[in-house]
């Protein structure tokens, strides 16, 4: 019997260890979403039962004795909070942005009342993740959504502050905090898609430079951009840090069509001039 117990446990820890990795590269792109219930007088609310609802449906949680309670793991997305507890109105919260590799904190006050009557609460998550060093930027659909930037996911590097054209080493392998275009790490829902050999993006080749990945910005919910500052696990890194992350599914049915044009004849003439001719 002592042998198949023993048995059994080296069996769940090799699982555990195989799992580690995979568990690993999926916590690299998701979010975290945490906060405090506290009541009118600023005293902490135990035990109030929190419902998350988002793109992948709803969660549960309770407070703990400090009054505060986490959501880890989270699709990045748009999300929805209300809080109940006895003796109080329900509030509740949308609109909060949960971001790749960060926690949003949410602090949340209940006003005495029925439970039956919500209360709805206009707040903001902050998104400044106090427990990373990290620091850089990230842009989600609803960013270049709203902005003009180019087709493809690369494009978005761009926009991050601290990132400028490497030259040599292609557009799609910018220079991130000073270092070249093939000193950075580039990660894609958890994995690592850096060329092994000359480090680009991708695919780079010595004839025809950065091949990239062709990932179109049709396919990406969010890239995130570390500058500096990141964590152990990137330290083979020496430039910078770029975690893309592609959209998920859901519970809703939704689509959309899309039209893109870049006609010559809005494009303008490059005039060439002779050196030392003045226009």
């Amino acid at each position: 019997m002592s042998k198949r117990i023993l048995l059994g446990l080296l069996i769940t820890a090799l699982l555990l260890f195989l799992g580690l990795p995979g568990f690993a590269q999926e916590s690299t792109v998701k979010g975290n979403l945490a906060g405090v219930v506290l009541d009118s007088s600023g005293a902490v609310v135990q035990g109030a039962t929190v419902t998350l609802a988002g793109p992948t449906g709803n969660r549960t949680a309770k407070t703990d004795v400090d009054g505060k309670f986490i959501f880890a793991a989270l699709t990045p997305g748009v999300y929805g909070v209300k809080v109940e507890q006895s003796g109080f109105k329900a509030a509740d919260v949308k609109g909060i942005e949960v971001a790749t590799g960060r926690t949003s904190s949410l602090r949340m006050q209940l006003e005495p009342g029925a439970v039956s009557e919500t209360v709805e609460v206009s707040a903001t998550a902050v998104t400044v993740d106090t427990t990373s060093t990290a620091t850089g930027a990230n842009l989600n659909d609803a960013f270049y959504a709203s902005v003009p930037v180019p087709r493809n996911v690369s494009g978005l590097f761009y926009v991050a502050p601290g990132v400028a054209d490497s030259g040599q080493a292609g557009r799609a392998n910018p220079s991130i905090s000073g270092g070249s275009g093939l000193e950075n790490l580039y990660v894609a829902d958890g994995v690592n898609i850096t060329d092994p050999a000359f480090g680009g993006l991708g695919i780079f080749t010595r004839t025809y430079g950065s091949v990239g990945t062709g990932i179109n910005l049709s396919f990406i919910k969010e890239v995130q951009v570390k500058t500096g500052g990141f964590e152990p696990q990137y330290g083979q890194a020496t430039g910078g840090v770029v975690q893309i992350v592609t959209k998920s599914g859901g519970q809703d049915f939704h689509g959309a069509v899309g039209f893109f044009g870049a006609p010559v004849s809005t494009e303008a003439n490059t005039r060439h001039e002779s050196p030392g001719h003045q226009i």
